[in-house]
């Protein structure tokens, strides 16, 4: 703060750097000045929502990135990220169960303990983890092991505004993601580009073929909400679908599924239905008597919990852990390695694309119908 005072007292010549100096110190001293905005992510098979992102917009209409880069230069970066991180989790109190929260991180902050104590402090497993997509390649073997501890408790993590730079394939091969979202450069005019159109199938086919998922950033006209389908991505989100905006966006439900991928086969994909089994649902309930596996359910089939009956007769409850009809083994797998020890062997959960419960999948059948795909392809 004494590092801020002085940029504010001295002679500053840039008459647009004091109102930024003053919205940070009036952030830093009264957090509640940062207002949140939420931006509707949506399926682009049926134009239904998944998740919001929650979006820091700070008084007197400065750009938050603009904000953020002097609060950094100011020594103040972390500090002002986790009043933003904090503000932004507060969303989730009226977050509708079922969807995801989108929150922004810097991976240069996330050891530090004021992001690391907002986090610990979130329900994680309601919660996607975005990281700018510039970090240094030779900083991922830190960032995956700090990565791991918020994995173990459900959250999932999204590499941002992927294609933007340099070594974002490397990246995504070496953290691993559970999401990238494409820069909104490349998808800007992608219905009249060949070039922008090639390089995004390119970064589909490379995230799909290892089970991670594809966000269009920054869709703005029906056009590149029609192309970026046609591509196969799986989320979008954009002005044209719907602006940011306090509370939560609703979306034109009718247009979106007009214009999004109709009649999708919901069965199950060839490679999880050799493994996935019937389980039993309850409506928010434990009664599962004589099974050895249950799954809690909300009013609309989707899961909220998996109970389990131990061999000692020990029954536990724990946060469902989902995997879409369409994934993969080994998607599968590194969803259910990256929980918990405790959580570790718990069945994951298989959904179709609302999120209605298929059935369960054991970690056990996983690693032998994997070991029998290297087998064959050894051979």
């Amino acid at each position: 703060m004494e590092k801020l005072s002085q940029r504010q007292d001295v002679g500053i010549t840039d008459l647009d750097e004091v109102p930024v100096t003053q919205v940070i110190s009036s952030t830093l001293a009264d957090p509640t000045t940062l207002a949140i905005v939420t931006q509707p992510i949506v399926s682009l098979d049926d134009g239904g929502i998944v998740g919001y992102e929650a979006l820091a917009r700070f008084a007197g209409g400065i750009p938050t990135e603009q904000l953020f880069i002097e609060a950094s230069e100011l020594g103040l970066g972390a500090e002002l990220e986790a009043i933003a991180l904090q503000r932004g989790l507060a969303t989730l109190r009226f977050l509708p169960y079922g969807f995801v929260l989108h929150v922004n991180v810097s991976p240069i902050y996330l050891g530090m303990q004021e992001i690391h104590r907002t986090l610990m402090d979130a329900p994680l497993h309601r919660v996607v983890i975005e990281l700018t997509e510039h970090i240094p390649v030779s900083a991922t073997k830190q960032l995956r092991r700090q990565l791991a501890t918020y994995r173990s408790l459900g959250a999932r993590i999204a590499l941002d505004d992927a294609g933007a730079g340099y070594g974002g394939l490397e990246l995504m091969y070496q953290l691993e993601p559970d999401m990238i979202k494409v820069d909104r450069f490349l998808i800007g005019d992608i219905n009249y580009s060949d070039t922008k159109a090639s390089v995004v199938a390119t970064l589909v086919n490379a995230a799909q073929s290892r089970g991670i998922k594809v966000v269009a950033e920054g869709i703005e006209t029906r056009a590149e909400f029609d192309t970026t389908s046609r591509l196969g991505i799986d989320f979008g989100q954009g002005y044209w679908i719907a602006r940011p905006a306090s509370g939560l966006p609703r979306v034109d439900s009718a247009t979106l599924s007009h214009s999004s991928r109709k009649e999708r086969n919901v069965t199950l994909g060839r490679e999880l239905a050799e493994v996935t089994e019937s389980v039993t649902t309850a409506l928010g309930s434990t009664n599962f008597p004589n099974q050895e596996f249950g799954v809690g359910v909300d009013q609309y089939g989707r899961p909220l919990f998996v109970w389990s009956r131990g061999a000692d007769g020990v029954e536990h409850v724990r946060n469902a852990t989902e995997v879409e009809c369409g994934s993969s083994v080994s998607e599968c797998l590194r969803r259910g390695i990256a929980r918990g020890v405790e959580a570790r062997f718990d069945p994951l959960v298989v959904t179709d694309h609302t999120r209605r419960v298929l059935g369960i999948v054991r970690l056990e059948r996983l690693l032998n119908a994997s070991q029998r795909r290297q087998g064959l392809e050894a051979s």
